[in-house]
């Protein structure tokens, strides 16, 4: 990272950018170019693994090129704008994580399934219903695992506690 003074390492402030986010970016691995989705979200920190948690129909490309090579970066961002009103001589801030691993398919008798699923429910402030539950085996769900190591948070102002996370609102 070339502004490594905008750079976030503390893993609760990464945590806290990633619930602020709703939509993580996953680039893929193919041919003449990435393949680059939006996916809606959960995640969990595992010890030293930030593991993502996403679900999808059960065939399609996506799937296809997960097989294929499982080795993905994603990102989740989100942004303000101050207009003319810049906020301590900035015009935008921003909160973005990225982290890179692999992804591996769930299968629903692994017994992460179905904990991967609330996961993501929880993230996108759904709670689970006992009809939710009948209709995950028609779903696919996928985790995709990050090294502590391979991941990285950056924003324009950066946060230093978890106060300091909601974008501030110039005067």
């Amino acid at each position: 990272m070339r502004r490594t003074d905008r750079e976030v390492k503390d893993r609760k402030l990464i945590s806290g950018m990633l619930d602020m986010a709703e939509i993580l970016h996953i680039a893929i691995r193919d041919e003449p170019f990435p393949y680059l989705v939006p996916v809606n979200y959960g995640y969990e920190w595992q010890g030293d693994t930030l593991v993502f948690f996403f679900h999808c129909a059960k065939t399609g490309l996506k799937l296809d090129l997960l097989r294929r090579d499982p080795h993905v970066t994603v990102n989740a961002a989100v942004f303000v704008s101050y207009g003319a009103a810049p906020y301590r001589g900035h015009f935008h801030d921003y909160r973005s994580v990225t982290a890179s691993g692999a992804a591996e398919e769930i299968l629903p008798d692994d017994p992460g399934f179905q904990h991967g699923f609330e996961m993501l429910m929880a993230h996108n402030d759904r709670p689970m219903r006992p009809e939710d539950y009948r209709e995950l085996r028609h779903t696919g769900l996928w985790q995709i695992r990050c090294d502590a190591a391979h991941v990285w948070g950056k924003a324009e102002i950066v946060p230093t506690c978890a106060e300091e996370l909601p974008f501030a609102q110039p005067d």
